[in-house]
């Protein structure tokens, strides 16, 4: 920095110095944060491979707080949640045969249908889009279609499935909704339970 300043105190008067000065100083530390800076990472893949690699433990990882209990359910704070969501939870149900949990995030309420549905068909993008990777050789992803919406019909359903062998994974669905209210429009994401139909007598009867 001393030649620097003596090499424009020779060429430059006093006041050129001190901003030339300014300007290499400046223009050398920026560089240096520019190549420092790390690379965004996908965060809403890494928050929802987290998630799902909880699902063999019901949640439990990833129960935080509780919060008012809903109909049915005993509701706890997600300690991890999607980015953007209004609030993500744990659902643990008052069922003596069914003793699987659910995760839910809300993703947007508002009076917008157009807002609504460039949510739901993103998130629907970025599920479909993430690969769940877990320390027991686990990759995965998730696939389903899209159902589209009828303004007039008021709600859909998208319905997500990991595609794995993995006994452990293998009936955990990603349910996509998003639905009318009196208050506007809700999206949400559903992570539960939900059995195969060739496993589910009651889907598939004998013939």
């Amino acid at each position: 920095m001393t030649g620097i300043r003596y090499y424009c105190s020779k060429f430059f008067p006093m006041r050129t110095t001190t901003l030339a000065v300014l300007f290499f100083t400046c223009s050398f530390s920026l560089s240096a944060q520019l190549k420092k800076s790390p690379v965004p990472e996908n965060t809403f893949s890494t928050q929802l491979q987290k998630i799902v690699l909880d699902f063999p433990a019901n949640f439990q990882g990833i129960q935080g707080s509780r919060m008012p209990a809903e109909v049915d359910a005993d509701t706890y704070l997600s300690t991890v949640c999607l980015p953007g969501a209004l609030v993500c939870k744990v659902m643990r149900y008052h069922s003596v045969q069914d003793k699987s949990a659910s995760w839910q995030a809300v993703l947007y309420e508002g009076e917008s249908f157009e807002d609504a549905v460039k949510l739901y068909k993103k998130m629907h993008s970025q599920v479909k889009k993430t690969t769940v990777r877990g320390s027991d050789g686990l990759s995965a992803s998730f696939e389903g279609s899209l159902e589209n919406i009828d303004e007039n019909v008021g709600f859909a359903v998208s319905s997500l499935r990991l595609q794995t062998k993995n006994p452990r994974y293998r009936d955990l669905v990603a349910e996509l909704n998003i639905s009318s209210s009196y208050t506007g429009w809700e999206v949400r994401l559903d992570l539960y339970t939900k059995k195969r139909l060739e496993e589910n007598s009651d889907e598939n009867p004998a013939k």
